[in-house]
């Protein structure tokens, strides 16, 4: 019971000495020069405009795509046009980019080369088979590469046809060194 009133003793010194210490800080913050506080900003009030310009486009409509107005656009009689009625195939879907020929597979003669997706799926294409965003078809198969004819347009309502190749992964990496 002695040892215990020890202890009473103890800490009722050092409580008493912090509350010194906590009176002294207390006096000294209240000694300090205020801090001026900062004025609230100036609000001015809304004024909400009123839109009147009839012959200017609703801003809350969906925008039409840009003519040329008084310029006649003709289609030229020997100009080529795309004709889109048949089904799009998986690999168009994908820009040549990110597309990698793997290898080639053959049977009988044809052969058919195998192109890697940037999901990681590999596809079987043949002659006559349709890859890349540019209507590329499939006219040459070798064991290197792959020779597609793609349907671009030119700028002017016509569609022109170019020669693009889809190398082997590989054979890149060869000739880039």
């Amino acid at each position: 019971m002695r040892q215990l009133t020890k202890y009473w003793f103890v800490l009722l010194l050092a409580g008493c000495n912090s509350q010194e210490n906590m009176d002294g800080y207390i006096s000294q913050i209240k000694a300090r020069p205020p801090i001026a506080i900062e004025p609230l900003p100036v609000i001015t009030p809304f004024s909400p405009l009123h839109y009147e310009s009839i012959d200017k486009r609703n801003p809350f409509s969906e925008p039409q795509p840009e003519s040329r107005a008084g310029v006649e656009q003709k289609v030229k009689a020997d100009c080529a046009q795309i004709v889109a009625n048949r089904p799009k195939e998986v690999l168009e879907n994908y820009s040549l980019a990110s597309l990698a020929m793997q290898g080639t597979m053959g049977k009988q003669g044809q052969l058919w080369a195998l192109i890697r997706t940037p999901d990681g799926q590999s596809m079987r294409m043949g002659l006559n088979h349709y890859m890349g965003l540019d209507q590329g078809r499939v006219i040459r198969i070798t064991n290197t590469a792959v020779d597609l004819l793609e349907t671009v347009p030119d700028g002017k309502g016509c569609w022109v046809t170019r020669e693009t190749q889809l190398v082997m992964a590989n054979m890149e990496a060869k000739n880039n060194q």
